[in-house]
């Protein structure tokens, strides 16, 4: 399995560490705040932010492999980035260069046969 380039894999790894923050956060919540009586989440809050963290590291593993669906998911994900122009503009040119683009659409060998 190859390495995508380095501006590809950027974003890759900006979602995967999106994605792993969410899902963190939240377990680290749910364990801080479940012996306290004032402080309760319901199971609507547990699902938002699980799907919210699973979509960014279905988006990073998505946009590593170059499948077609991962441009798409990426953008998606991209709006929360642009709450922080730092972060969001410079990911957001790399989305829409051609080594990005190119990345999604070059066909690849099929895996050798055993």
């Amino acid at each position: 399995m190859s390495r995508p380039p380095a501006s590809v894999a950027l974003v890759a790894r900006t979602h995967g560490v999106v994605g792993a923050t969410a899902l963190a956060s939240v377990l680290l919540l749910h364990f801080l705040t479940r012996g306290l009586e004032r402080i309760e989440f319901g199971p609507r809050t547990y699902v938002i932010t699980l799907g919210i963290g699973f979509a960014y590291c279905l988006a990073a593993a998505l946009v590593w492999f170059g499948t077609p669906g991962g441009r798409l998911l990426s953008r998606v994900c991209s709006v929360l980035y642009l709450v922080r122009p730092q972060l969001g503009l410079p990911l957001l040119r790399i989305m829409a260069s051609e080594e990005y683009r190119a990345h999604f659409t070059t066909t690849r060998p099929p895996p050798p046969a055993p």
